[in-house]
């Protein structure tokens, strides 16, 4: 993913972000609780969701896979790895 892809990924996040702080869910306000409120919570399909926010489909994807990509833990590295 580009700098630029990054960049707008992260700027459409923080206004969703923006968009709930007056409308709050009460599970919280950063964007994966909010995700998983409008998801899980209040039963949103994506493509419900994607109508709620004003994007596409394919954005949404991005925006979820970004998501779960950072709930991913960082990498640790075994140097006891040897191969044959």
């Amino acid at each position: 993913m580009t700098e630029v892809e990054q960049s707008h990924l992260c700027m459409l996040r923080e206004e969703i972000e923006r968009q709930y702080f007056d409308h709050s869910t009460g599970c919280g306000g950063s964007f994966g609780e909010i995700l998983c409120h409008e998801i899980h919570s209040r039963g949103l399909t994506f493509t419900q969701l994607c109508e709620k926010w004003g994007i596409s489909l394919s954005m949404l994807g991005e925006l979820v896979a970004d998501h779960c990509r950072r709930l991913e833990p960082l990498p640790e590295v075994d140097h006891r790895y040897c191969p044959d």
